[in-house]
């Protein structure tokens, strides 16, 4: 089954980090507002955030962008190539144990439990409706691995995936040789071998998942529409992103918020930073009430681009 997960696994052991930030950039000799409309000319909502000798340029990255998606990633390759450094998700995010762990810890419910005894009534409702649909026997699985089965194979947009603009990036920055951070370093030690006790985490990220699947794979197809045209209120509120963001870290809490928090501490490294960082983060991590946009701004920064809030 392909699920949200084996993205995760297919990376688990990838090679060692690049070098950090701490190293000294290269001379650049492209003006900050050429790498601004350059990188703007991609389709991805990006964003400027200017703090003293340090300019940030936050990109906000969809994952599974579907194929027929009209964004252009030559320009963003463009502008990486103009920028002093980059900040960019892990790919080995944790060890082939870690994950394993994690998934073999939420691919069943507790001995004598079903779906039933975690979802309410019209949710429960709404899953057998899901089972009868795709011919599938839901009832004693684990939550999370239910919401990847539903969010997998089951909602695959025909015409495929496309290239995100977390990997346009990264393969941008190593052509360039430039500097990368790479952010996600989790660990599932928290996590043994037993069964987990689905909790409220999982039963938001089943929930949204449903909704996702409910809602078919036109939403797949407006949600990468809705990235490329810079209405972030709409991929936000895209059930399809919601079950990705909630369904994130096999919707383990601890993991989630180590994330948003290594997250934050990058974005503040940066902003003290002399030179051009590209920073390319999950479209939920930067925009999402609390993200990293709200935060530049609480610090009394001026961001600069598309809006963000459905306000």
């Amino acid at each position: 089954m392909r699920n949200m997960f084996m993205g995760l696994l297919a990376v688990a052991g990838a090679a060692t980090a690049l070098p950090a930030l701490a190293q000294e950039p290269q001379p650049s000799t492209a003006t900050l507002e050429d790498i601004v409309v350059i990188a703007r000319r991609s389709g991805a909502p990006v964003w400027r955030v200017q703090n003293g000798d340090a300019t940030v340029i936050v990109v906000g990255s969809l994952s599974d962008v579907p194929a027929d998606t009209p964004w252009r990633p030559e320009a963003l390759e463009a502008a990486v190539a103009k920028a002093d450094f980059v900040i960019l998700s892990q790919s080995a995010t944790m060890s082939l144990g870690d994950f394993f762990r994690m998934r073999r810890a939420r691919a069943r419910l507790p001995e004598g439990t079903t779906t039933a005894d975690y979802l309410t009534p019209d949710w429960q409702a709404r899953l057998i409706g899901r089972e009868r649909v795709h011919g599938q026997a839901y009832a004693e699985r684990g939550l999370t691995w239910i919401a990847a089965d539903l969010t997998g194979d089951r909602l695959r947009y025909r015409p495929g995936t496309g290239r995100s603009a977390h990997a346009v990036v990264r393969s941008a920055a190593r052509r360039a040789r430039l500097p990368v951070d790479e952010v996600g370093n989790m660990s599932g030690h928290h996590v043994d071998e037993a069964v987990a006790v689905p909790d409220a985490a999982q039963v938001a990220c089943l929930t949204a998942a449903i909704e996702a699947n409910e809602a078919g794979v036109e939403a797949v197809r407006a949600r990468g529409l809705a990235w490329t045209r810079q209405d972030v209120p709409a991929v936000l509120s895209s059930p399809v992103e919601r079950a990705r963001d909630r369904c994130q870290w096999f919707a383990d809490e601890t993991l989630i918020n180590e994330a948003r928090a290594q997250w934050s501490e990058a974005v503040v490294d940066a902003l003290g930073l002399a030179g051009t960082t590209m920073v390319v983060a999950p479209i939920s991590t930067v925009a999402e009430a609390g993200g990293l946009l709200d935060q530049i701004e609480a610090r009394g920064l001026t961001v600069v681009g598309p809006l963000w809030t459905a306000d």
